[in-house]
């Protein structure tokens, strides 16, 4: 039977994480991984290892290696650094917002061959802002999309080397997306608001751990697509001379100022990650993991307006509606390693890699996508039998990127040149064995 405190200490841990995403506006970037500080010590690469509750998330097959009730909770700081430069020279810098984005893992042994296990945090996100008056105002000044990420396994024993596991996974989502409303010189500029949630996203996990021998187990994971489905509204104020009725506009706005409902679908990728993991020695571990994820489905972003009916107004809404983005899928791949000093202090070090999927023709200024290396340390270290602390670091540099595409050019937008980008992650998990 599961102990009523673990039941308690869950359900106060996803409140917090929760709450904490809430108030964050996500992380710089659509795909976050900062799932866990001892798992990112070593480059994120853990799906082959997955021995402690972060396995919930890199691979819930690995619960099966734990034995007794364990809960993880900790958060990563993200600090995003950016700025662009415009073919003259001219450069401007990228808001520079930071994110906490809190975690929680439990693994609850059933018997001798059943383990669940939950976990909460944000995997995915998005966070850039640029000044209002800034290059990018007519295509995006703040693009925040805000993600809480609740996972339910069950992890089975087949025999003595061989596990298995399945997960339901819900997503909540939220998006909050401004520009500024060119108004042609007619008055100062207007501005642009849509803002829209969607509660009750799910998708699945099937994930299978083999241990080879002592020395060697690999892990596999399929992970589904997640489709969303964004209910919320579109905010217009500042509308110029020129989209006003009173002045004979085609657009036909009775006011200055706007509202109506707005829908929008968007699919979180599929994806499938092995995992590899090696110990030649005692003291010694290393990871491997390779990942490929399907962003070819993101082709086009479209809003909808089921209340507006004035063919004008919807002219104006459906200006630049579709946008066309034509993603592609594309591979990351990340290793790292672990050395025991003694029974209680280990070391890790790490790297990973993820290529950009947005095109030249389609990238923005909302998400300046790019190639990016990142180098990751850290240690972990046991107080006692019940008690363990990870830390962990990594600075993510991004190749330099040079856009030349008419991104923006239908409202006098002009974000060609070069993009540049760093961020700084730091972690911290706590750990403790019952």
């Amino acid at each position: 039977m599961i102990p009523l405190r673990v039941i308690v200490l869950c359900i106060g841990m996803w409140l917090i994480v929760s709450i904490g995403n809430a108030l964050a506006a996500g992380s710089g970037g659509f795909r976050v991984e900062t799932p866990d500080a001892g798992a990112f010590g070593k480059g994120s690469a853990f799906v082959g290892e997955a021995n402690t509750p972060a396995a919930v998330y890199y691979n819930p097959a690995g619960l099966n290696q734990i034995k007794n009730f364990e809960i993880s909770v900790g958060g990563a700081y993200i600090g995003p650094q950016g700025s662009y430069k415009n073919t003259s020279g001219q450069e401007t810098q990228m808001r520079r917002n930071s994110y906490l984005i809190p975690h929680v893992y439990a693994t609850i042994p059933v018997n001798k061959k059943f383990v669940l296990g939950f976990g909460a945090s944000s995997y995915w996100g998005l966070g850039t802002e640029w000044a209002a008056d800034s290059f990018s105002r007519y295509v995006a000044t703040k693009s925040e999309i805000t993600n809480t990420d609740t996972m339910f396994t069950g992890s089975y024993r087949l025999t003595d080397r061989w596990f298995f596991a399945v997960s339901a996974d819900n997503d909540e989502s939220r998006a909050n997306e401004s520009k500024a409303l060119n108004n042609a010189g007619f008055a100062s500029d207007g501005n642009i608001q849509l803002k829209a949630k969607d509660n009750n996203a799910w998708g699945y996990r099937i994930a299978t751990l083999f241990k080879i021998n002592d020395k060697n187990q690999v892990g596999l994971m399929y992970r589904s697509a997640i489709h969303h489905r964004y209910v919320g509204k579109i905010y217009i104020d500042g509308l110029g001379p020129a989209y006003l009725a009173s002045f004979a506009s085609p657009y036909n706005f009775q006011s200055s100022s706007y509202e109506t409902r707005a829908t929008e679908k968007l699919i979180l990728p599929q994806s499938v990650v092995m995992g590899y993991s090696f110990k030649p020695t005692k003291k010694w571990t290393i990871n491997l993991d390779l990942e490929w994820m399907n962003w070819s489905r993101f082709k086009q972003e479209v809003i909808n307006y089921p209340d507006e009916t004035d063919p004008g107004r919807l002219a104006f809404l459906n200006a630049s509606n579709p946008i066309d983005h034509h993603w592609h899928s594309a591979f990351s791949e990340a290793i790292g390693g672990e050395y025991a000093v003694n029974d209680r202090l280990r070391l890790r070090g790490g790297y990973y890699h993820h290529a950009h999927v947005v095109p030249q023709g389609t990238l923005s200024s909302s998400l300046p996508d790019s190639d990016s290396h990142g180098i990751t340390t850290g240690l972990g270290y046991d107080f006692n039998k019940h008690l363990t602390l990870d830390i962990a670091y990594s600075g993510i540099i991004y190749k330099d990127r040079k856009v030349n595409n008419k991104v923006g050019s239908s409202v006098g937008a002009n974000i060609n040149g070069k993009y540049r980008q760093f961020t700084n992650i730091g972690m911290a998990t706590v750990t403790y064995k019952f």
